[in-house]
């Protein structure tokens, strides 16, 4: 058990220099042919953050682990929100903008919906992959009209979170790719010791897709949201998180049902999706309440996903039916 726990934390910091690497490449590259700072704040690190959820989806695919896929994602989104927000609530009280109230919180809510109904039939098939990429493609579209609109004071924020890079091609060429070749590597190893683990623990690849595997693929979003909170950036921190779970649900999901149709578990669809669905819905109160999260919720949403992880381990190894 030591050893694959070993094997899964050098997966896991693989994977986050791969992320980090690759990220810093790509920003490298979109500045090379003159891509605005703040619209690379905006796109190209959500694509970052989101690059571990996506190499673990496709190496858990390609060895055919599907519920630790379909749990990864679900599990992360959970993590986004009650986790993450969570901790960055409590290092600072989260000021929200009316346009997350009106646009991205009802957005989510609207995706996280959707998402369950697909889910209804107990199968995500490559149709509905290609569904959720277009909704994707549909959000790429909605994030290009509004960049112009974005306050000044916004779009310098989202320019101070794009990573430095260096400016040199070759530099920028070789991190890109040994990026890539860290996330890659590292996701094999994550999904090779998370199975083991899972068999060894009597625990269903479910649940350690939703737990363990997903707190991991989560790390980058944690970094950059606590970094910003801490830096008092909160549109950073805020917009990290519900851009990483819209790009979850569509791109990262849309991509791994598209290579191959994803069953969907029974304890999926009655337990953990409408807990993810609730999760999402409980924002926008908190967010009205006195436009902002302060520490208050954050502490209400840190207890919810604590509860929400110790009902997982209730269910894998107390009497309680596993998730």
């Amino acid at each position: 058990m030591l050893g694959h726990f070993l094997i899964f934390c050098a997966g896991l910091t693989l994977l986050s220099l791969g992320a980090d690497q690759f990220l810093r490449g790509a920003t490298g590259l979109a500045r090379r042919f003159g891509v605005r700072e703040f619209v690379i704040g905006m796109v190209l690190v959500g694509f970052g953050t989101s690059a571990p959820e996506l190499t673990v989806n496709l190496a858990a695919v390609v060895h055919g682990r599907y519920d630790l896929a379909t749990g990864n994602v679900v599990g992360s989104n959970i993590a986004n929100i009650g986790l993450i927000l969570g901790i960055s609530a409590l290092l600072a009280p989260l000021v929200v903008q009316m346009r997350l109230v009106k646009v991205e919180t009802p957005l989510l809510i609207v995706v996280s919906i959707g998402f369950l109904l697909l889910c209804l039939d107990g199968v995500l098939s490559r149709m509905d992959g290609l569904i959720l990429l277009l909704g994707f493609a549909g959000l790429i579209t909605l994030v290009a009209l509004d960049m112009k609109q974005e306050p000044q004071a916004v779009q310098s924020e989202l320019a101070e979170a794009v990573p430095s890079n260096g400016r040199d091609m070759a530099w920028i060429v070789v991190r890109s790719i040994g990026g890539l070749v860290g996330l890659v590597i590292g996701a094999e190893l994550m999904v090779d010791s998370a199975v083991a683990m899972a068999r060894l623990l009597g625990m269903s690849e479910l649940v350690i897709g939703l737990t363990i595997v997903a707190i991991g693929t989560s790390l980058p979003e944690l970094a950059s949201s606590v970094i910003a909170a801490a830096r008092g950036q909160v549109d950073i921190a805020l917009g990290n998180v519900l851009g990483s779970c819209l790009f979850n649900l569509l791109l990262i999901i849309g991509v791994t049902a598209s290579v191959h149709p994803l069953p969907v578990a029974n304890s999926l669809l009655w337990v953990e999706l409408p807990a993810m669905l609730l999760f999402s819905i409980a924002l926008l109160p908190m967010m009205l309440r006195r436009m902002a999260i302060g520490r208050t919720e954050g502490l209400v949403l840190l207890f919810a996903y604590v509860s929400f992880i110790g009902w997982q381990m209730w269910g894998a190894f107390g009497t309680v039916p596993a998730a």
